[in-house]
């Protein structure tokens, strides 16, 4: 019969192996992080070009409202503050976060009416807007244009490689906004060994 000394260093030996297969996952992670295949589909579009009624709003929530970005909180007008732009974002933009720009031609009119409408119609119950099915024409102009189909993000945000919207899968992305001060510091140092740099760098526009 094992005495408790051999048991407790069995044990010890026991936790010692988990904890070893622990940091080499950990390691191997770091060393190779998770790469995702995804395939971008979208319909036949025109160039984009930013339409008057979208610069008029991009305006109105940018400036004029001096909305800020939904994950750092930095505004246009504290762009040049360093304590207030802690990302050291160069611009604010707007996002199309419900529906891509570039897919609004393969929107079902009959789908987004069913349900998409309902879900406009309960956030918005005294909008005139939302009373009536919409046409295709109303579709692409709400996809265009409209703020409830636009958030107000800085650059690194919205495009920055591992902090972007458009770079990373939204379970990463969306609880950003609410990660405690040390883990937010911890990720900004992980970013920053894989980049070699100290600020994210950005990618193209993206088709939205």
């Amino acid at each position: 019969m094992p005495t408790k000394r051999q048991l407790q260093d069995e044990h010890m030996a026991q936790r010692l192996q988990d904890q070893l297969r622990v940091y080499k996952r950990v390691q191997a992670i770091r060393k190779n992080p998770r790469e995702l295949d995804e395939i971008a589909f979208y319909p036949v579009h025109d160039k984009r070009r930013e339409t008057p009624a979208y610069k008029k709003v991009h305006k109105k929530m940018v400036r004029d409202e001096d909305r800020p970005c939904l994950i750092c909180g930095v505004r246009n007008s504290t762009l040049r503050d360093p304590k207030a732009n802690t990302y050291g974002a160069k611009a604010m933009e707007t996002h199309h976060h419900v529906i891509e720009w570039a897919l609004a031609n393969a929107i079902s009119v009959e789908k987004f009416n069913k349900h998409m409408l309902p879900h406009l119609r309960k956030r918005h119950p005294d909008s005139h807007e939302y009373k009536q099915d919409f046409t295709q024409e109303q579709i692409l102009d709400w996809v265009d244009h409209d703020e409830d189909n636009l958030w107000v993000l800085c650059d690194v945000h919205h495009r920055a490689k591992y902090l972007g919207i458009h770079e990373i899968t939204f379970p990463i992305w969306g609880p950003m906004d609410l990660l405690r001060d040390d883990f937010e510091d911890y990720v900004r140092t992980e970013i920053g060994k894989l980049k070699g740099k100290k600020r994210p760098t950005l990618r193209k526009k993206p088709p939205s």
